[in-house]
This record gives C-alpha cells, structure tokens and sequence, in this order.
C-alpha cells in the first residue's frame, strides 16, 4: 500500500508528534507539506501551519539559499536513507543539528515522491564535545610543557603515553615515545635491579609512593642519575586500578652539589686535622733527624777502633737511611700542611713521564716479588696540576696496589698510560683481592679503609679524590673481588697557549 498523505497523516500524526526530534515531510520542490510539533518547539513558533509550502531551508535552518548538496535531492536520487550534519546560526548562536532523510512514494494516480526528513538538536552534545576537547587540549598542553617527565603504564607495566620531558631525561629524543610506547618497564632488567620495579608493582596495587633522591640505573647502566619519582594509581569508574601516572624529576645536579658540600666539609676537618697532626709530628722528626746526624759524626770521631769493619759500615749506612728518611718525612708533612691551603697549591706544567718514573724508583718492586708491567708510551705530554699533590695521589695509589699483592703469589700491577680528548688516563690495576662491591662508593670518604688495622687511617684516597678534582682531573674505581682492582686517573693536559686542557 503506498503512503498518501490525504489519507494517512492523520492516522499516524499522533505518533509523528510523539516522536522526541522534528519530522517534516518534502515535496520534490522541496516545500514543506507537513511537521510535528517538535519542529515548532525547536523553532519557537506556536503553530504549525505557518510552514505550510514553505521551504525546509528557509523555515526550518533560517537560510535564503538551499542547502549545498541538500539531502531532499540526493534521497530521492539514491532512493535510499541518507543523512548529514548541518549547522545553521539562529539568533546569533551557532547551532547543531543531525538530520536523516528517507524517500517516500505517495498513493493515488499522481503517485508523486515525498521526502520525510528528521532533525534532532545535537547542540548541547556538541558543546559537551567541544568543551571537553578544549579541556582535553588544556591538560595536553600542561603535560607536554610540564618542565618533568610525566608518563602512564598500564596493568602490566608497558608504556601507554610519555611527555617530551620524559624523552630529555632518557636521552632518546624524539624517538622516545616510538621506542618507549609498548615497552615493558617492570621487565626492564636495570628497572629491577636499581629496586625500582618493586615500587612500581606496590604502585599498581593500589599504594601510591614517593621516592626522593632515588639512585636510578639507566639502560646505559651507569648509576650517576638521582630521581625525585612519584606514582600514582589510576583507578577507573569500578574503582579498580587500570595503570600508574609516574612525575619524575631529575635531582642528579642537586644531589652531586649535596654531596660535594658534604665532601667540602669532610677535606676541611681533614684540613685542619692533618695540620695539627703534622706539626705535632714535626718535632720528633726534627729529633730524629738531628740525632742521626750525630751519630753519624760520632762514628767517624771514633778513635782507637777499626771503623773500616763491615758492621761498622753498616751501621753507617743504617743512621744515613734513617736521616734521609726522616728529612723525606718532614717534607711531606710541609706538603701536606702547604697542600691544605690556598696558597699553597699551585697548578704548572709537569713533566708525568718523569714523575712516573722517579715514583717508581721509590718502590723495590723485585725485594717485594712484585712484577710491575709498565705500558707508557714515550712523548707522553706534560700535564696541568700540582707536583707534590700529584706525587702524593699517585705514590698512594701505586703504595695501595702493593699493599693489595704482596703477599700474594705471582703478584702483578700494571700502570698503563694514554691520552685522549684533552686528558692523560693512567690506569693501576693489581691482581689482588679486590673490593666488594657495597664498599666501592665508601673508599674516598674520610677515616674509611679496607685495610687491616695499623696500615692505613683511610685518609690517602680522600686526598687523592680532593687534590686531582682540584687540578681538574678526576679519579674512579673498578673492582672485582677476587680478581683485583683498576683505579682510573685523569689529568688534563698542559697547554702552553692558554693554562688549561688542551681541546
């Protein structure tokens, strides 16, 4: 049976008029033939016979001009359903509508075509939208400016989102979100040995944490990175957690500056402690040396006996050793005092080759049954710093390495010397008994030794770190127990032109 509107209007109006959008029904020309009431409440008119063969572009969207591509021409062209969105201004307010067409064929002889057409009024929807994209687009921008690094990981514990600042801190870039995306950060194998995967697994059940200052080891495994890290679970509507928000903060800069305040103090007690115990010690220095030296002339004063015997001879040789090495002590002791000052430090051009090798002529490396392998290439160039701290440094690293092999069997220690960016590397490692690993970030700080009692006060390495930092080198560690240690020294070397490190 086909639809007539003389006929059927009226069985159907009322349900049209229940319906909760505006219906209107098209003649080919487009001229409206029938609406609901629902169009009149959109419209604001009370009666619905004022659009009686009147344009549906015109009185219904307020347009002097028919739609472009109108959805009345192409319905009955297709023959099918269609629909579109259209938006129309009324009373200055732009307004949002979704409209669907459907083609209708009337009845009787003239079976003329009739287009009905629905429009529902989806402006509040679109300004929920719009609303919640501008705040979508807020929070973006807060999050992709936010100078620290702000990520999401899922249940599982993959990336889900990364900011830019997360992709300076990690230093990848502008790959970082391509690389970090989809990554699994709890099976990241650094991730579980710095301790952090287990913070971040409390993190998804439900506990939020803070780690301040936390020693982060990156994927490149150095562990020089401090990290202010903050979790938050993200529960869903169910209240069940579904990932973590993680806000990291990079406190490295803030927490070496921490540390070498710390260290300032230490070297300034030490400072003043290793003045008063060096001019303490100057005096009975003094007397050993002075009553050497009368010994000595006592010796040859002697009348009456056969001085030319060897016991004699050798107890002269005794009282000469005793009076140089007393001399040699009080001169280190004036470094010592000298060195703990300003004014007493001072940075020139020094010949490493040299001071290697008169360093070396100290120690009776064949009487010790120690094999000393030597790879120093000759030209080596001069280097900036203090002669007697770097005499110093270096005669208490080398004196460590033997302290660590002599009484081992087969005994070795290797110096190794080259250059590179500006800057000598000595390396002296020895085959001894190395260091564990939980003592390793210990050995610069002050009083602390791995030695047995009486072979050290735990003071050299102290010096060491704070006299090479001072010139603008540096010194580092690596050990593996039972296998030895490698201590790393760099020195900047000397440049005539300009005083410092050389390019």
């Amino acid at each position: 049976m086909r639809f007539d509107p003389e006929r059927d209007f009226h069985a159907v109006q009322s349900i049209l008029d229940s319906i909760p959008m505006g219906v209107y029904v098209l003649n080919r020309d487009r001229k409206l033939q029938w609406v609901n009431e629902r169009i009149t409440r959109y419209l604001h008119r009370r009666d619905a016979l004022l659009f009686k063969e009147g344009y549906c572009y015109k009185e219904i969207f307020s347009r002097e001009e028919p739609c472009t591509d109108c959805l009345a021409l192409k319905t009955l062209k297709s023959g099918r359903m269609e629909y579109r969105e259209i938006k129309t201004e009324h009373k200055g307010e732009l307004r949002h509508y979704i409209v669907t067409a459907l083609p209708l064929k009337g009845g009787g002889e003239r079976r003329e075509s009739f287009v009905v057409e629905m429009v529902q009024d989806v402006n509040s929807q679109k300004k929920a939208e719009e609303e919640l994209r501008r705040l979508n687009d807020f929070n973006t921008a807060i999050i992709n400016n936010a100078p620290v690094a702000i990520f999401t990981i899922d249940r599982t514990g993959k990336f889900i989102s990364v900011n830019p600042a997360l992709a300076k801190l990690s230093d990848l870039g502008a790959e970082a979100e391509q690389k970090l995306v989809g990554f699994n950060w709890l099976q990241n194998p650094y991730t579980v040995q710095c301790g952090l995967a287990a913070h971040i697994k409390r993190g998804l059940d439900g506990e939020p944490f803070e780690l301040q200052d936390f020693p982060f080891k990156t994927y490149r495994g150095d562990k020089g990175q401090y990290l202010h890290f903050r979790g938050v679970p993200l529960r869903g509507k169910d209240g069940n957690v579904e990932g973590l928000l993680c806000i990291i903060e990079d406190n490295t800069e803030k927490v070496k500056a921490q540390i070498q305040s710390i260290q300032d103090a230490k070297t300034s007690v030490i400072g003043r402690l290793i003045t008063g115990v060096a001019h303490e010690l100057n005096n009975p220095l003094a007397t050993i040396a002075a009553n050497s030296e009368l010994a000595s002339e006592a010796i040859q004063g002697f009348k009456g006996a056969d001085t030319e015997k060897e016991e004699m001879n050798e107890l002269r040789e005794y009282l000469e050793v005793i009076q140089e090495q007393a001399f040699r002590c009080k001169s280190i002791i004036n470094d010592m005092i000298d060195l703990t000052k300003k004014k007493g430090f001072e940075v020139k051009e020094i010949d490493l080759q040299t001071c290697l090798n008169d360093l070396l002529r100290l120690i009776n490396f064949t009487k010790l049954n120690i094999r000393m392998i030597k790879e120093i290439p000759h030209g080596l160039p001069h280097v900036k710093g203090d002669s007697n701290a770097l005499k110093q440094s270096l005669m208490n690293i080398l004196q460590n390495a033997v302290d660590a092999v002599e009484r081992r069997e087969g005994g070795v220690i290797r110096l190794k010397a080259s250059v590179a960016d500006g800057f000598v590397r000595l390396e002296v490692e020895d085959n001894g008994g190395g260091i564990h690993e939980s003592l390793l970030d210990k050995i610069f700080d002050p009083f602390f030794s791995t030695k047995d009692t009486g072979k050290g006060v735990g003071l050299g390495l102290t010096l060491c770190q704070e006299f090479l930092s001072r010139m603008g080198g540096n010194i580092e560690v690596k050990s593996i127990m039972g296998e030895g240690s490698r201590f790393t020294v760099m020195l900047p070397v000397y440049s005539r032109h300009k005083g410092r490190p050389s390019a």
